[in-house]
């Protein structure tokens, strides 16, 4: 197994993606743990078909960061 990865995308209307690569098992979610608790609510949660084994995770905030800094 490799390096986990987290990707955050933050679109222009505010709403913050995050996907993890590479983790196992539960791994992930408390991988992105901390980064979920500074953006604010889950808006959703999606485990992908490779989340057994591979560990990868999206989850959108609809939080707006600005309001946040």
């Amino acid at each position: 197994m490799g390096t986990k990865k987290m990707k955050v995308r933050i679109n222009r209307n505010g709403q913050t993606e995050i996907s993890v690569e590479c983790g196992n098992g539960d791994d992930c979610l408390v991988f992105t743990k901390a980064v979920e608790q500074a953006l604010g609510k889950v808006e959703q949660r999606e485990l992908t078909a490779d989340y057994n084994a591979t560990d990868a995770v999206s989850v959108t905030s609809n939080e707006n960061l600005n309001e946040s800094l």
